[in-house]
């Protein structure tokens, strides 16, 4: 072997063994929760109203959020939807989670429904206030707009 080829092998061993302890290091991270910066847990009254199709429906119920970590967040939404025009109601409840995408500005979705409705609002003082989307897995397509509002701790 000559003195170049043993000298490229090394060099491709260094990278590779390099490659593979930062590789080792990134999997040695601690998976723990970090501190919250949003401070969002705890309950919010949460009512809303779906606009479009398959009807008009009167949303009210309660949004827990019971984890933050860093700019996420994950808690349990529990809705009942009044149809506006036959007083039908049907409850709905499944588990929430998001982020912070901005300042201020709140994406989660909430698996209340066979796909997930996304919510995406403003956060100011102690209210979200913002507009959500959801489809079934037939294609319908139902959207509205939510509030959520701080319950006193």
């Amino acid at each position: 072997m000559t003195r170049a080829t043993r000298r490229h092998l090394r060099g491709v061993l260094i990278a590779v063994m390099l490659g593979g302890s930062a590789l080792l290091s990134a999997c040695l991270r601690s998976t723990e929760a970090q501190p919250s910066l949003l401070q969002l847990a705890g309950s919010w009254s949460y009512s809303g109203e779906q606009t479009s199709s398959p009807v008009r429906e009167i949303l009210t119920g309660t949004l827990d959020i019971s984890s933050e970590s860093g700019m996420s967040f994950q808690g349990w939404l529990v809705i009942e939807g009044v149809n506006s025009q036959t007083d039908q109601r049907r409850s709905l409840d499944g588990p929430v989670s998001g982020t912070e995408q901005a300042s201020n500005v709140i994406d989660f979705d909430a698996d209340v429904e066979s796909t997930p409705r996304r919510h995406v609002g403003q956060l100011v003082a102690d209210t979200i206030t913002g507009t959500w989307v959801g489809a079934s897995p037939n294609g319908v397509i139902s959207s509205g707009t939510f509030r959520a509002e701080r319950e006193p701790r």
